[in-house]
């Protein structure tokens, strides 16, 4: 059973910073694939209009999803879905770097952004579950700015990667 916001405690300090942290993953991996899109392309020989169709996979089955994913935290539980949806995304991600023509890339990122797409709604829940009411709003600008600086950061994260390691290596990474 999810804490009832009536009894505020420390924990709520607890929610705030995996929210954030949560958030900073998520846009993490969602635009990694952006900085390692030409070293993807040149090996499996995709053109433009094929990456197009992967980044398509993604976006698409995210607006698919993120209704089913909120409906599932609220019928489990947003920690228990978290759970199982943070280790599937993450399961997907490290598949981006097994794929190895453009059916099993879409595929691949389609169940990424499938899986992700439960994330933010159930932290929403996470939200209103655990802190107070006055707080909410705070504890979202909070995570949100959290979300916007993973995105900033991971162009420089990826390139470093890609440095060392071959794109394959980087997503698994």
């Amino acid at each position: 059973m999810e804490h009832s916001n009536n009894h505020a405690t420390s924990a709520r300090y607890v929610v705030i910073l995996f929210a954030v942290a949560l958030a900073v993953v998520t846009y993490m991996q969602r635009h990694a694939i952006a900085q390692a899109a030409p070293a993807i392309q040149g090996e499996l020989g995709l053109t433009k209009i094929q990456m197009g169709l992967v980044f398509s996979a993604f976006g698409w089955m995210y607006a698919l999803c993120e209704i089913p994913g909120g409906f599932a935290g609220d019928r489990w539980g947003s920690r228990r879905v978290l759970a199982v949806i943070v280790f599937a995304w993450s399961f997907f991600t490290a598949a981006t770097g097994w794929v190895w023509n453009l059916f099993s890339f879409i595929f691949a990122r389609g169940c990424f952004g499938a899986f992700q797409a439960g994330c933010f709604p159930n932290i929403a829940r996470m939200f209103a579950n655990w802190l107070p009411t006055d707080e909410r709003v705070r504890a979202q600008g909070i995570m949100w700015l959290g979300a916007r600086w993973g995105g900033a950061f991971t162009p420089l994260l990826v390139v470093v990667f890609l440095r060392y390691l071959n794109w394959r290596l980087a997503f698994l990474a």
